[in-house]
């Protein structure tokens, strides 16, 4: 019977990843068709029209085209299961294919930026028709909504690519609306030589977007806080759970979009039996992975809930902490009687200036209190933002 759930569980045809694969695989093939399409009219336009500024607007189409590939590539290779040498799967691929998508972008904005230039210096004249304008007009049309749908559906399928996809097709739009706007003029007035102007600032647009691409993926493989929303609902799970008393040192190690392992510690009344504590936290453990996508180890940290005497010693350090803005929480908090020993952890806002003095304080003030206990703060970090 187990076995029958688990292999259901597990199977990839019947579950959440399966289906997110194959929604950005449909939403990638919609993006090369759009821009192969795009770029040739784009292509069309330019060689009638003899303009620069056209045709590195449909090259961008055409490495659209190759982003959207890559982004297929990817995800096949990022759907493959875990194997003895990755046993955490390949689901960060998808970030490394962000990467070569900048690159890509890149390139492509640098060689127009020097034909762009190439054309400053020796002007040709452009002869744009009203059915090259009015193609570029359904080009800006066609692109805005395809921008719109692949960012939407990256959002909702949490795909960096399909984001990335997303807003480069919304600035390409924006870059084709400045080449209308130069070929309009060019119509009117063919002596004015402005091609090879916009076809540079088209070029800068497109090394900004390779850029913004870049930097937003080197971020997320650097390590980024997980979604506040994704945080806020593990610690609810776990706060609700029976015989949880806090949650804290939340942790969410992504090995790619929606594939998270996560580690948390929990108080536990000291006096609660591991079989006690088994049978409340396995349920837990199934639940939030189901659910969440997250497989989660739990820690312990023995909470005394009947010593009076510690549990005024825990109440008095919570009020000292609640005075010190740069002390975001503490716990962990332990007292021996016996050994004369207190020990907590201590959560420092980011933007603390001085730790040591934080600290320094803090202990000045217990040990005015408790002068015979001596006291050890373990320093410790908001990884996981929660509104908890």
């Amino acid at each position: 019977m187990a076995g029958n759930k688990l292999k259901t569980l597990l199977d990839l045809k019947d579950s959440e990843t399966y289906a997110r694969f194959k929604d950005i695989i449909i939403t990638s093939v919609i993006g090369i068709f759009v821009n192969v399409a795009l770029g040739l009219v784009k292509i069309f336009v330019g060689t009638i029209a003899n303009s620069v500024a056209v045709i590195s607007d449909a090259v961008n189409n055409f490495s659209d085209s190759i982003s959207s590939l890559v982004t297929i590539i990817a995800m096949a290779i990022s759907g493959r299961g875990a194997t003895r040498k990755h046993p955490f799967g390949f689901g960060r691929i998808e970030y490394f294919s962000s990467i070569v998508i900048s690159v890509i972008v890149l390139i492509t904005g640098a060689e127009f930026l020097i034909e762009s230039v190439k054309k400053i210096i020796h002007p040709e004249a452009t002869s744009y028709t009203a059915l090259t304008l009015i193609l570029l007009v359904v080009a800006i049309v066609t692109k805005i909504l395809l921008g719109l749908f692949t960012k939407g559906r990256g959002k909702k399928l949490n795909s960096p690519n399909l984001i990335a996809s997303g807003q480069d097709a919304l600035s390409d739009a924006i870059i084709t609306g400045v080449t209308l706007l130069a070929a309009i003029v060019a119509f009117i007035k063919p002596d004015l030589h402005i091609d090879g102007w916009v076809g540079a600032l088209v070029s800068l647009f497109v090394i900004k977007a390779g850029l913004d691409i870049l930097l937003d993926v080197v971020s997320k493989l650097v390590g980024e806080r997980p979604d506040i929303e994704l945080a806020d609902k593990i610690k609810d799970e776990i706060l609700a759970t029976e015989g949880v008393l806090g949650a804290f040192d939340l942790i969410l190690h992504n090995y790619g979009p929606n594939v998270f392992i996560g580690d948390v510690n929990l108080e536990l009344d000291e006096k609660m039996t591991i079989d006690e504590a088994y049978v409340r936290l396995k349920p837990l453990n199934v639940k939030i992975l189901r659910e969440y996508g997250v497989f989660m180890y739990f820690g312990i940290y023995s909470v005394n809930t009947t010593d009076e005497e510690i549990a005024e010693m825990r109440e008095f350090v919570y009020r000292l902490v609640d005075e010190i803005d740069d002390i975001l929480q503490i716990h962990a908090f332990y007292v021996n009687k016996e050994r004369k020993f207190m020990s907590f952890d201590v959560v420092y806002d980011f933007d603390c200036k001085d730790q040591y003095a934080v600290q320094k304080h803090l202990r000045s003030a217990i040990h005015e209190k408790y002068p015979e206990y001596r006291v050890e703060m373990v320093p410790d970090k908001d990884y996981t933002l929660s509104r908890s």
